[in-house]
């Protein structure tokens, strides 16, 4: 077997392993019945904890997990969901929820160490086979988790108090797992291959201020800026190709790389529209995925009311049905030949628009059904999209740097989330309902839908307008 498809399925098996949760489709059920917290308790002061835990840590996490080079924040992510989970099983108060929401919060942030791990332990000619098995192993283990958490809750084989040691038997044996990942001699900005022995602008070339002559390790290489029309100067040095870079030296170094990797990608006015899209939709998704729960509890609440009890509950099956349905559609993306530049502004529009219409019908609905179904319709059309926006911004950035925009836009989708979290569901803001917070998020969606599509209409205009002059100003067409 080749060494990297090797790799490649041993980060599969840890992938598969880390998604196996099957305690998280009935988190909320088992807060307000096992744990007797109020669905105020849940909605305004345990979850919004995690939003803030992963927000705080993101940037940090992705800087460590470079200096680090992956394997230690892959372990740590797994040991992360050990002591969440446990956490979650034991604590019996708001400050040990809170600490659940803290360590969920690291867990979700030190997800960066395994996207990105690939690309610094495989070539690049298998990035894009490594990324698909990598994303179907992530998808099936959540699958897997959604299916055997229904199964054995509805027929009574276990309580959802029960399903939380499976899930820390999955996160344990994922942390036993992490050992086996072959350990990565490089990573993309602090140890790098290709890093500079000491960069000196060539004509017409600066570097940043106060980033000229860093003494680092190289093999003499011209770095291209696509906002410059020489590349920078890399020169060879071999006695510092035999001696250890200081730490200083390091960072200044990876400063280097992010600077100019942010710049590359975010003066691309066509990268920076599919990252307000990334960005904002990730932002309504990670929101409706928190707190989606909470809303079907309401729901169950109302009908118990009314007189119509609906104590079913099937949040596992639903999680298993999008996410086997957005895996399938994001795969069948891989096949399309749509021209994204010209109609993909207006695709997004669409999308947004089906997005905020499912969160709002479930937002007024009365029945839990419909409210399931419109959740599957949210999920299955954010994961073939979100897939299309990695593929459309990964093609206009330098390969090295997609670890690095993806960790921007993810901290840009947080840093909304959290803002959003604070206006609308804490006690600081307006602390509305759950239906209420669903009718905010769906609206943000419409916004996010109408703002794509003056873009769209911008967009199919000028091209329009340009053929119509091309074809004025050809003689053919006057015959």
């Amino acid at each position: 077997m080749e060494v990297w498809l090797k790799t490649t399925l041993l980060l599969c098996i840890f992938g598969f392993l880390k998604e196996f949760r099957p305690s998280e489709p009935f988190v909320t059920p088992y807060l307000t019945t096992y744990k007797n917290f109020t669905e105020e308790q849940v909605n305004q002061e345990i979850y919004p904890v995690a939003t803030y835990s992963y927000l705080c840590l993101l940037v940090l996490v992705f800087l460590v997990t470079d200096l680090l080079r992956y394997k230690p924040m892959i372990i740590l992510l797994a040991v992360s969901g050990v002591i969440t989970f446990c956490l979650l099983a034991f604590g019996n108060d708001i400050p040990a929820m809170k600490a659940v929401e803290v360590f969920y919060g690291m867990y979700m942030a030190a997800e960066v160490a395994y996207f990105t791990y690939m690309y610094a332990k495989v070539d690049k000619e298998h990035y894009q086979r490594v990324t698909g098995h990598t994303r179907t192993a992530f998808l099936l283990g959540r699958f897997m988790s959604g299916i055997v958490s229904q199964t054995l809750v509805s027929t009574d084989t276990i309580t959802i108090h029960q399903l939380n040691f499976i899930t820390i038997a999955s996160q344990a044996v994922a942390s036993l797992w992490a050992f086996l990942l072959p350990s990565v001699q490089h990573s993309m900005y602090f140890h790098r291959h290709d890093s500079v022995t000491s960069l000196t602008p060539s004509e017409g070339n600066h570097l940043p201020q106060g980033m000229d002559n860093v003494g680092v390790e190289s093999n003499s290489a011209p770095v291209l800026d696509s906002n410059t029309e020489a590349p920078y100067t890399i020169s060879r040095s071999p006695e510092h190709k035999r001696n250890k870079i200081g730490m200083m030296g390091r960072c200044f170094t990876a400063y280097t790389f992010l600077w100019r990797d942010c710049r590359q990608a975010y003066t691309n006015v066509y990268v920076v529209k599919w990252s307000i899209w990334w960005a904002v939709a990730t932002c309504g998704f990670l929101q409706g995925f928190t707190y989606i729960q909470v809303l079907w509890e309401a729901i169950v609440a109302d009908g118990a009311i009314e007189g119509d009890v609906q104590a079913d509950r099937y949040n596992g099956a639903i999680e298993a049905t999008y996410t086997i349905i957005g895996a399938a559609a994001s795969f069948a993306c891989g096949w399309l030949t749509l021209n994204w530049s010209l109609v993909g502004e207006m695709v997004l529009a669409l999308c947004s628009v089906l997005q905020g219409t499912a969160l709002l019908v479930s937002a007024f609905s009365s029945s839990l059904w419909l409210a399931y179904g419109m959740y599957v319709v949210f999920g299955m059309l954010y994961h073939p999209m979100i897939t299309i926006a990695n593929s459309e911004v990964a093609k206009h950035i330098n390969e090295d740097s997609y670890a690095l925009i993806f960790g921007i836009n993810t901290f840009l989708a947080l840093l909304l989330q959290t803002i959003l979290t604070v206006v609308v569901v804490s006690d600081v803001g307006f602390a509305l309902s759950s239906r209420d917070q669903f009718k905010v998020y769906g609206g943000c969606y419409l916004v996010l839908a109408a703002f794509f599509l003056i873009l769209a209409l911008f967009t199919l205009g000028k091209h329009f307008l340009r053929k119509s002059r091309a074809d004025n100003e050809d003689p053919k067409a006057l015959v």
